[in-house]
């Protein structure tokens, strides 16, 4: 007998599979097992009507061993049938731990050869040992049915192979970004931006502006009202009424003192009239006095007249000379001071009456006080003025944070406005990448928001503000380490062409940005090849 090897592929079952016997006692039959294993059995030529895919059987299964049956009760799921030849497979879902280590044990010695039967072992002794061929069979695919083609094996090549080209693919992908370009996600759109804060407490009092809207400088975008502010404002703007009331009175009086001295002028103007009347009186009896003096002193000579009588006549015109004089120095008095005060004060002949010089310094008073709250009231208007947040620039408001009419204290933020045409990339490094970078260098901006790719080139490397600023926090409390991971230094970008980004509402500050900079060697020595490389390539 010629024993025939033939090489198959190796079979992808979890457990081997068996033919000895293998008693089955369902549905009032005992059938005996196609083949089983420890996973499940295969049932063949089942007389009755077979079961559903799906339904758990309770079963009785025996197995012969040495003359004897070995006994156990199971649960199996039926997983497959075929009602052509009468089959149906079932997978153990409940079977006994001793149980299943009978059947593993049982099947583990029928493998090793250490268990069969006598009958068998007699015939393999009959057997004729033939050299056989250790050839594996040509398996001509015109002879190898479909479900044996090697579709699979086909297949997990394709993948593996397709697989193997994507991870070499990437790994050329990540040695040419780590070795010759460096990439930075944690970059942004920026723009100018100036955050104006209260000069003094108070309530914010909008404008009808709002967040998103465009202001030009110098513009209003919100008022502050300081109470305290306005109750001064409001007290000079009484203090101007009240002054302003002080020098009506003052006019008034003043225009009744100016009608009493032309009265007192007129009365002046009389006596003045009446001194020379007075005067001219005087004169004549002056003259009259000395005419009778003459004549005294003629008679006295003749011996007429007595020496009581010429001295009284002497005496007379001596007080009329003196009263002559007096009258004449009253005159002149009089009509100096009308000339001098006229229509201020009046002169009684004794004393100088009269307020009207005291009115108009009054009155030029309550006008510089009235000029003085005016100018005060103007400083505090424009004090309130100076309050008041004003664009610095042309840009468009990003933020009002404070709501119309909350209070605000000094300092407070009230509100944050952008200059959105002055726009650039700014991206933050570590301290190992911003080495990398240089100045000019062009860099690829990748802008996920609109999904477009724009050039730029480096203008700023700052690698030390982001960093002094918590260096200077050291010796107060609240300081926070920055270590070498952190992002500690900026690099500013300008856009290459700014044409490409006019359009401020699609292209506006904060999108995020992904940046590519071309990255250079820190080794001295790789500089150095790498740069006569250049020239020479």
């Amino acid at each position: 007998m010629v024993v025939k090897v033939r090489r198959e592929r190796p079979d992808q079952r979890r457990h081997h599979r068996v033919t000895a016997p293998l008693y089955v006692d369902y549905g009032g039959y005992r059938l005996r097992a196609a083949d089983w294993s420890l996973g499940g059995f295969r049932v063949e030529n089942f007389p009755e009507q077979l079961p559903e895919v799906g339904d758990e059987l309770a079963l009785h299964l025996s197995l012969p061993f040495q003359g004897f049956d070995v006994s156990f009760d199971a649960k199996a799921e039926v997983v497959r049938d075929d009602p052509k030849s009468a089959m149906f497979a079932c997978r153990f879902s409940e079977l006994g731990e001793r149980d299943r280590e009978l059947m593993s044990h049982f099947i583990e010695e029928l493998v090793r050869g250490s268990m069969v039967d006598v009958e068998d072992t007699i015939q393999r002794i009959d057997v004729p040992v033939t050299p056989a061929s250790l050839e594996p069979d040509v398996n001509p695919i015109s002879q190898v049915p479909v479900r044996r083609w090697p579709l699979k094996a086909v297949a997990m090549t394709a993948i593996y192979a397709s697989l193997g080209l994507f991870v070499f693919g990437y790994i050329a992908l990540l040695s040419y970004s780590n070795f010759y370009r460096m990439e930075v996600q944690s970059a942004v759109i920026t723009a100018p931006v100036e955050a104006v804060a209260a000069q003094a407490e108070g309530r914010v009092a909008w404008t009808g502006l709002k967040p998103g809207d465009k202001v030009k400088r110098g513009q209003v975008v919100v008022n502050l009202v300081d109470n305290k502010l306005e109750r001064e404002i409001e007290l000079a703007d009484v203090a101007i009424t009240e002054e302003k009331a002080k020098l009506l009175f003052l006019k008034q009086r003043q225009a009744d003192e100016l009608q009493r001295m032309r009265g007192f002028a007129k009365v002046e103007m009389k006596n003045v009239e009446q001194s020379k009347l007075d005067v001219e009186a005087l004169k004549a009896q002056l003259q009259a006095a000395r005419n009778h003096y003459g004549r005294m002193k003629y008679l006295q000579a003749r011996g007429f007249t007595t020496d009581e009588k010429f001295d009284d006549a002497a005496q007379k015109v001596v007080t009329a000379e003196k009263r002559l004089q007096q009258s004449k120095v009253e005159l002149r008095s009089r009509i100096n001071l009308a000339a001098a005060d006229f229509g201020k004060r009046h002169y009684t002949g004794q004393n100088l009456v009269g307020d009207m010089g005291l009115l108009d310094a009054r009155s030029s008073l309550a006008v510089n006080k009235v000029e003085l709250a005016a100018k005060k009231y103007e400083i505090l208007v424009k004090a309130r003025k100076r309050l008041s947040v004003m664009a610095p620039f042309d840009g468009t408001i990003l933020e009002l944070p404070r709501i119309d009419q909350g209070y605000v204290r000094r300092g407070d933020i009230v509100a944050i406005i952008e200059q959105r045409k002055a726009r650039r990339v700014t991206a933050f490094l570590t301290q190992d990448e911003v080495q990398k970078v240089g100045l000019g260098d062009e860099a690829m901006l990748y802008i996920p928001a609109v999904g477009e790719t724009l050039k730029g080139r480096v203008s700023v490397i700052d690698r030390t503000s982001g960093f002094i600023n918590e260096q200077e926090q050291r010796h107060r409390p609240g300081y926070n380490w920055r270590g070498p991971t952190d992002r500690s230094a900026k690099v500013v970008i300008d856009f290459a062409d700014p044409e490409k980004i006019a359009d401020s509402d699609t292209y506006r500050s904060g999108l995020p940005v992904v940046v590519v900079f071309p990255q250079r060697s820190t080794n001295s020595l790789m500089s150095s090849i790498k740069q006569r490389l250049s020239a020479i390539f």
